[in-house]
């Protein structure tokens, strides 16, 4: 979200109707409602690494090298294949269970204001630094571009 912000893809007024969403038109938004935004966008990274997956597997399980390798060598890879799957898998699972717990929320909101109360400007300003950073630390971006070269 920061760098759609920051491309200007992102605008203020967006940023004011996901506020004006997830808070019902409330003044302040609770932890409750950052809580649900962090686990809708926890739920949308997660669906596109799982595209992104399955159409990698597709193309590589469709390449010559993969069909020229033998029974076992597809075993192999397949085995290092599902490997990886539980490792990227996992690490959705554990920011959606990280996510559900409230202590986490409300520093959250504290990083966006010290008394953590979040106002709409509030949110406009300081939302997209933080979540941006927060998916980044918990190793959760997923590229929109890759997703959309796969998918042509």
């Amino acid at each position: 979200t920061h760098t759609l912000y920051s491309r200007g893809k992102l605008s203020a007024e967006t940023l004011g109707k996901i506020f004006v969403g997830y808070t019902g038109g409330a003044a302040t938004m609770t932890s409750r409602q950052l809580q649900r935004l962090f686990r809708d966008i926890v739920g949308i990274q997660k669906k596109l690494g799982e595209k992104i997956y399955y159409s990698c597997l597709k193309i590589f399980q469709s390449s010559p090298g993969y069909k020229q390798m033998s029974w076992f060598e597809r075993k192999m890879i397949d085995s290092s294949i599902a490997v990886m799957k539980t490792t990227i898998f996992t690490a959705f699972s554990t920011a959606m269970n990280l996510y559900t717990n409230i202590a986490v929320i409300d520093t959250l909101l504290k990083s966006m204001s010290p008394d953590g109360v979040v106002s709409q400007e509030t949110f406009i300003s300081k939302a997209p630094g933080m979540i941006f950073g927060e998916l980044i630390k918990n190793n959760l971006i997923v590229s929109q571009d890759i997703f959309n070269a796969l998918n042509k």
